[in-house]
């Protein structure tokens, strides 16, 4: 019939609504706040503890970051920091400024490669809160997805060499490799298990390597917290090796512009 018939006979049929769109997967929704090829506009706040060979250190690291596009990304952070020796005399202030710009090369379905580079800069207001050094360090990751596991995993080098600084202090040259494994888990939860690889150049390639397994969970919408302990696996007395440390943080996404 007609619209006007109806009217007429007093017997509108509204049409039934449309069937409701399926809510998306609450694990699909975690992968994507938290898809490093994916860049977001975002905040992090971290609280960290490293436990070294004859020191400890632990900072506040407010990091953020600015998606130009979801393929290109900027990020900056200054970590607040408090080193305390073994035989006394502890430092506190800042640390070094990072900054870091990263593109998402490549994009399918099965995998992402994403290139950049990271810019450290000697801003730190004590020879123990920093390297006393400019440090360049370009850097690759890829992302490959494993669906069957609800897993994405990301192999990563980076190689980092000082381009300037406090001619007194000594050299900064490395190379560090990284194999991190992301897995999606029910109720907005998720795990990240990561292995790093150092080779220290400046030392006669010394290395040292950790552990560290992070478990994450959105409890507001845009908001997730997290725990991250880590343990040193060798070279724990070396420059780049740490004996445990153990990070508590949180990441806020913002809607990009």
């Amino acid at each position: 019939f007609s619209s006007c018939a109806e009217a007429e006979e007093g017997v509108i049929q509204h049409p039934s609504p449309p069937p409701a769109t399926p809510p998306a997967s609450t694990s699909g929704d975690v992968a994507k706040r938290i898809d490093p090829t994916d860049f977001k506009n975002r905040f992090d706040l971290r609280s960290e503890f490293n436990q070294y060979a004859t020191a400890s250190n632990q900072l506040i690291i407010p990091r953020f970051e600015y998606a130009l596009s979801k393929s290109l990304g900027f990020r900056t952070e200054l970590p607040v920091s408090r080193y305390d020796p073994a035989d006394g005399g502890a430092s506190a202030g800042i640390g070094n400024l990072l900054t870091r710009i990263a593109w998402r090369a490549v994009r399918n379905d099965d995998y992402a490669l994403v290139v950049g580079s990271e810019l450290k800069f000697d801003t730190a207001s004590n020879a123990n809160l920093g390297s006393g050094k400019h440090v360049l360090a370009p850097y690759v990751f890829a992302a490959i997805d494993l669906p069957q596991a609800k897993s994405v995993f990301f192999p990563y080098i980076q190689y980092g060499k000082a381009i300037g600084g406090d001619a007194s202090r000594e050299d900064v040259n490395y190379t560090n490799m990284r194999g991190s494994l992301l897995t999606r888990w029910p109720d907005k939860m998720y795990s990240f298990i990561e292995y790093s690889y150092w080779i220290d150049h400046q030392h006669s390639n010394v290395t040292s390597s950790q552990v560290k397994a992070e478990v994450g969970k959105f409890l507001l919408p845009k908001t997730g917290f997290y725990v991250r302990p880590g343990t040193g696996l060798s070279g724990t007395d070396q420059r780049f090796g740490v004996y445990w440390s153990l990070e508590l943080g949180l990441r806020h996404f913002f809607k990009n512009l």
